[in-house]
């Protein structure tokens, strides 16, 4: 499957394939409207290195950040701009991603089942009216399906956004240029953590990765970047960042131990962005600067999570209310939470009528935990 998906969807001679529809976004101008991780900032500095496009709406974890002359588009009818997710999901617009976004299963006739199904219907409906570049929705990987199935949840593309589109970018002749081997390969390979994924998973990771390397060929920085996960020595990353803390004390202190931003504050990145142009070359992402983004408008949206174990008992209309912000989010994804299990988060594009009664739950990143590998007995 997943060959089948990468060597389909990666094809550019092909009209229908995903980089064949995105090619003609690569040749013109773009907002950006991206994830305000590491994943996030590196993918939209690498595309922004090839093409006209510029960050212009930042997601955070419970927020948005979006340039003041952005604001209202982005509030009235997102869908209306020239607009590309970046490591962010959205029926409303083409994005590049690595998110799980299909409750999957077999369909079911009871209500609840009905709206499942057209929460499916929709998100497939995206994928061919937009330029949708997402390898866990290629192989219809089912947030309801565990490990017996194919296309379960724990068989999920495991890597970050930046490697999906460097491929992309490669298999398109539009590959940003490496000129740093110290750090920045590693930077992008252990985007989401790919550097430890590829250990922590490597029953689903490596079977990802050497497909995804394939599919670009072997020339490609692609390749290089997998053999450099594939191949590393046990310390080989902690020596490298060792390295960067030495070399650079002051920039080096807003990336942690595993080179995840540390904050996401103006600070944070605008250090962090000239920390990368001076390896890479590559631009500025940002619409204006980073170091403009305290000038930008902060949105409080409307955001919901929805549990997938016991969805049948909630009562129709809660759960088609879910649906519906979902189907509208500037970002939606089903993540596994450590307290809740696999659950649908969304998040809107204005404030909500009234503020939620409870806090809302943040993704919990288990790499190289030991607890959060899942359990891969068939019974």
């Amino acid at each position: 499957m997943v060959i089948e998906a990468l060597s389909r969807e990666l094809d550019p001679t092909e009209a229908s394939s995903a980089v064949a529809r995105l090619a003609p976004l690569l040749a013109s101008k773009q907002t950006v409207i991206a994830n305000s991780d590491i994943d996030g900032l590196v993918s939209s500095m690498m595309v922004g290195a090839v093409a006209d496009w510029q960050i212009g709406v930042l997601v955070d974890k419970d927020s948005y950040r979006a340039h003041p002359s952005l604001v209202d588009a982005v509030q009235a009818d997102i869908g209306t701009l020239d607009a590309v997710g970046i490591d962010v999901y959205s029926t409303r617009f083409p994005n590049i991603s690595n998110h799980p976004v299909l409750f999957g299963g077999v369909a079911s006739a009871h209500p609840w089942g009905q709206a499942v199904a057209g929460h499916d219907a929709l998100v497939q409906h995206s994928a061919l009216e937009h330029a949708v570049l997402n390898p866990s929705l290629w192989v219809g990987v089912a947030a309801r399906l565990g490990s017996a199935h194919a296309q379960g949840f724990d068989y999920k593309y495991p890597l970050g956004t930046a490697q999906i589109l460097l491929a992309v970018l490669e298999s398109l002749g539009r590959s940003p240029r490496f000129f740093d081997r110290q750090y920045l390969p590693w930077l992008v390979a252990n985007c989401d953590g790919g550097i430890e994924t590829i250990r922590a998973y490597a029953w689903n990771a490596e079977t990802w990765w050497s497909a995804l390397a394939a599919a670009v060929g072997p020339a490609s920085n692609s390749e290089s970047l997998y053999r450099l996960a594939t191949t590393q020595r046990p310390s080989e990353f902690l020596d490298a960042d060792r390295r960067l803390r030495w070399e650079e004390p002051e920039r080096s202190r807003y990336l942690n131990s595993k080179w995840n931003l540390v904050a996401s504050d103006t600070d944070a990145l605008s250090t962090i962005v000239a920390w990368i142009t001076d390896l890479s070359g590559w631009p500025d992402p940002f619409l204006g600067g980073a170091d403009s983004l305290d000038a930008w408008v902060q949105i409080r949206p409307e955001r919901g999570v929805l549990q997938v174990q016991g969805i049948t008992n909630l009562p129709i209309d809660a759960l088609t209310a879910q649906l519906t912000g979902a189907a509208s989010a500037i970002h939606m994804n089903f993540s596994r939470f450590r307290e809740r299990g696999t659950a649908l988060g969304w998040m809107g594009t204005v404030p909500p009528a009234a503020q939620p009664s409870d806090e809302l739950p943040f993704e919990e990143s288990g790499v190289g935990d030991p607890e959060s590998i899942p359990d891969l007995g068939f019974d």
